[in-house]
């Protein structure tokens, strides 16, 4: 079960990136903020995603 909590966070913070990296290109603002604002919220929802899972 841990690894499935750590791949849970991992694909989190792999898609919250790109997604940032996305937006930050889409609003025309640097995109170091978009990655780093993108692989937090990215962080917290596969940490939210893999304590939910663990719970049930």
């Amino acid at each position: 079960m841990n690894e499935w909590r750590e791949s849970a966070v991992g694909l989190g913070l792999v898609f919250g990136t790109a997604g940032g990296l996305v937006i930050s290109l889409l609003f025309n603002f640097p995109s170091m903020y978009g990655i780093v604002i993108g692989s937090i919220i990215g962080y917290w929802i596969g940490l939210f995603v893999s304590i939910r899972a663990m719970k049930r």
